[in-house]
Parts: structure tokens; sequence; C-alpha cells
């Protein structure tokens, strides 16, 4: 966990990689300058990163709940 004045352990501040939607239910990571290592993540895959990524920030992600 971190708090407002620095990032989490073993995170890398401003990194940031290029996001690319792919097929519906897919997305495309580029990595390098020029974008030349790819990797493809599925919908599943990138939310995983999202709420670990708000974890770290000490943020809690949910959903409205059903009516």
């Amino acid at each position: 966990m971190t708090d407002r004045y620095g990032p989490a352990p073993g995170t890398t501040p401003g990194l940031r990689a290029p996001l690319v939607r792919g097929e519906p239910a897919a997305y495309v990571l580029l990595f390098g300058p020029h974008g030349e290592r790819r990797e493809a993540l599925t919908t599943a895959q990138l939310m995983s990163l999202v709420v670990d990524a708000a974890g770290e920030l000490g943020f809690v992600l949910s959903v409205p709940p059903r009516r």
C-alpha cells in the first residue's frame, strides 16, 4: 500500500504503455521505444491489472449494486 506521497514499492512512477483495442474482447499493450514488443490481453486480464494498480494506490474499485 502507498500514501499520496509516493508510489507503492515495486512500481515505476509514470510508467505508461500504449494500449490499443484488438478484437472485441482483447487489447494489445505496446512496449519498447517504438512499440516493437506487443502483448495481448483479454478484457479480464486488463481489468485485473487496473484493479491491482488501483489497490497499490490505495483505491478500492467497486461496481454499483444491481437493481
